[in-house]
């Protein structure tokens, strides 16, 4: 994705709120059919147009790496002579340094990349070719995060090496799982060459809810690995919903389709996800009945304090299933409407709930 593109989303977006903030849309009393529930569409495309954004970015990096690895030259003893003084190893851990030798380690998340190879094999001529690959990929990786400046973009090789930037440090990636047993490599959508997306997760350094997108790299039959993008998502919800909040009496939130709560624009709602997921460790909290959670999902699973909101989003989720995916839903619940949204990338629902519970 493009700063250009990414900045076009934005404006539009900006556009979308300065409508609902400025009152170019007719207050609600005057609402009676189009309006608003053109509005809560617009705001569901336009989340999914940087989604579709994202996806189209990390299907460029992989098809980079197809490209790099396709032009590879044969890999020489000095090759590997220098990547062996570059590496450190932890247990079967092995990270390169990728910073000027003798300045100081990088800090969490500074401008370097992370090249981590995972097998405990040592340096041998296909680690050294992996790490080449890395160094060639590099331009357009920092290229491809600026555009989008949060998280991370990697790159996750078929054979258990990793490239991630910005920098990760040892101490972070050495107790981690194989990386291609990770969700991030497991959620490539391998079946049909395409990008898969992580389920919402917390993200554990502070960033928030998070998803995944990842995209698996072939070369013919050949799996070369998977290129992986993050997006953090409050950064991305927060504008939108607060302006869909029109006044004390509306409220506008995230949901998945399972329920999951994504983000709201309700303080009190929010200050629950908050404390929620935080404790959890973990995404979370539903807006779901206690009989749907039962059935559904994990254990650990909360459902929302707030009733109100169970009650709603049970109802989006219903009248979703029976109305079809695309459908806009434009109904009352307890006296209030409610108009809901899919977003369509990810089948989540941009809610807005009109009146106070």
């Amino acid at each position: 994705m493009t700063r250009k593109s990414l900045r076009k989303h934005a404006a539009v977006l900006g556009s979308v709120c300065m409508l609902a903030a400025h009152g170019a849309m007719p207050a609600h009393a005057a609402d009676t059919d189009g309006p608003l529930k053109s509005l809560v569409q617009l705001a569901a495309d336009r989340i999914d147009a940087v989604f579709h954004d994202v996806a189209a970015s990390t299907r460029a990096l992989g098809d980079e790496y197809r490209t790099v690895t396709a032009q590879r030259s044969p890999v020489v003893d000095v090759d590997k002579a220098v990547w062996i003084g570059r590496g450190t190893t932890e247990g079967s851990t092995t990270g390169f340094r990728t910073w000027p030798e003798g300045a100081p380690t990088p800090a969490f998340q500074a401008a370097f990349p992370g090249y981590y190879d995972y097998r405990g094999k040592g340096v041998t001529d296909e680690t050294a070719a992996h790490l080449r690959d890395f160094d060639r990929l590099l331009p357009l990786f920092r290229a491809a995060y600026r555009s989008f400046d949060f998280s991370w973009v990697y790159l996750t090789t078929a054979d258990d090496m990793m490239m991630i930037y910005p920098y990760v440090p040892m101490d972070e990636a050495v107790n981690n799982a194989m990386p291609t047993k990770q969700v991030y490599y497991t959620a490539a959508d391998f079946g049909r060459r395409a990008v898969g997306w992580t389920e919402p997760y917390l993200d554990l350094v502070g960033a928030g809810m998070m998803i995944t997108a990842s995209y698996p790299i072939y070369a013919g039959d050949r799996l070369l690995g998977v290129a992986s993008r993050d997006i953090t998502l409050k950064q991305l919800s927060r504008s939108v919903l607060t302006r869909l909040a029109r006044g004390d009496s509306t409220n506008a939130l995230i949901i998945d389709k399972r329920g999951l709560a994504i983000d709201t624009s309700d303080p009190g709602l929010a200050a629950e996800l908050e404390r929620v997921n935080t404790a959890k460790k973990a995404a979370m909290l539903f807006y779901r009945s206690s009989a749907a959670l039962a059935k559904k999902f994990e254990l650990d699973a909360v459902i929302s304090r707030f009733h109100w909101v169970n009650e709603v989003a049970e109802q989006v989720l219903a009248k979703a299933t029976r109305s079809g995916a695309s459908a806009a839903i434009d109904m009352k619940i307890d006296g209030r409407r409610v108009l809901a949204a899919r977003i369509e990338s990810t089948g989540w629902f941009v809610v807005v709930v009109d009146g106070k519970p």
